[in-house]
């Protein structure tokens, strides 16, 4: 799972106002730490350093997507990854073929039957429109289901029908660190299925439809702040970068259990990061970069156990 300046406040459609306001979104990465916003120094995206006596970890901030064919300049990425013991990624979950059964299963909870859209005609035109312009081969695929899955897959879909890429950069540094020999490791590894059946059954429909809301307001928008977001990364803009919209995981966090999975992702990378910090020598690291700033996130908890934490102003 992927959880990519404070939440930006979308203006929803007069009919899903109330449903808004009735479903509260807990955000454990709201606010972020001021003094830890700071422009790079050095060309390309920012870095963060964390250090001990005999151990530099430098921390890369990652976007949540960037355009396709993106330029960046790759010059400190590749001489930090040069000698590094290992380079560390965020938590991952994981499903096996013998979870293939239950995913399907899973799947079908996801299903609908069009009540929700007969109840709704306006968020059904609005989403009628949107998927039809994402995914012309398809215009009406999104109405078999209900309005959470259809906002994931809405989302995704205009992200590609816009050239936007959640795979990178991290394909093309993980290419780089191959090169070198440098081998990954997650900073924790777990399985996926018990989170997703807990998801799919619990979430409530009213989440599904804000979701699906909040969505809607992203993609109509259109993906310039998207791309201004990744452009900002290349060029190191870190307050830019979290201007960006937050729809995707907003929608995630209305879900229940997820801001408490967030939370335990930020603990399980801080985590694994000080562990890092028993090998002398360094390393590099990629996390989302809200998590990173957040005053909750991953460099304000290092800070609180007395770690040192060097921002990109300082090169």
């Amino acid at each position: 799972m992927r959880f990519v300046l404070a939440v930006l406040a979308l203006t929803f459609v007069t009919g899903a106002q109330a449903q808004a306001a009735a479903q509260a979104i807990d955000d454990p990465q709201a606010n972020v730490v001021e003094e830890l916003v700071v422009s790079a120094k050095l060309p390309g995206p920012a870095w963060w350093r964390v250090s001990d006596a005999d151990t530099t970890i430098y921390v890369l901030g990652m976007p949540v997507a960037v355009p396709k064919g993106m330029a960046w300049d790759k010059s400190v990425v590749e001489r930090r990854l040069d000698g590094a013991f290992t380079i560390l990624t965020p938590p991952e979950w994981r499903a096996g073929l013998t979870d293939i059964p239950a995913l399907l299963k899973l799947r079908k909870t996801l299903k609908d039957d069009g009540e929700w859209a007969a109840r709704d005609p306006a968020l059904a035109a609005r989403t009628q429109r949107a998927w039809a312009a994402a995914d012309p081969k398809k215009p009406d695929g999104w109405k078999d289901w209900k309005p959470l899955f259809i906002a994931m897959q809405l989302g995704g879909k205009a992200d590609r029908a816009a050239g936007l890429l959640m795979s990178e950069p991290d394909r093309t540094i993980d290419a780089l660190a191959k090169k070198r020999r440098v081998k990954g490791r997650s900073a924790k590894v777990g399985k996926a299925m018990p989170m997703l059946k807990s998801l799919a059954r619990q979430h409530t429909d009213e989440a599904g439809r804000v979701c699906l809301t909040e969505t809607l307001e992203t993609v109509e928008a259109g993906p310039a702040a998207r791309r201004a977001a990744a452009e900002a990364w290349a060029r190191g803009d870190v307050k830019a970068v979290l201007a960006a919209p937050r729809s995707t995981e907003r929608c995630q966090l209305l879900l229940p259990g997820v801001p408490e999975l967030m939370r335990q992702s930020v603990e399980d990378e801080a985590d694994a990061l000080v562990d890092l910090l028993k090998t002398p020598g360094h390393a590099v690291a990629l996390y989302p970069i809200r998590g990173l700033v957040a005053e909750k996130g991953v460099l304000n908890k290092l800070r609180a156990r007395g770690i040192t934490v060097r921002t990109p102003g300082e090169g």
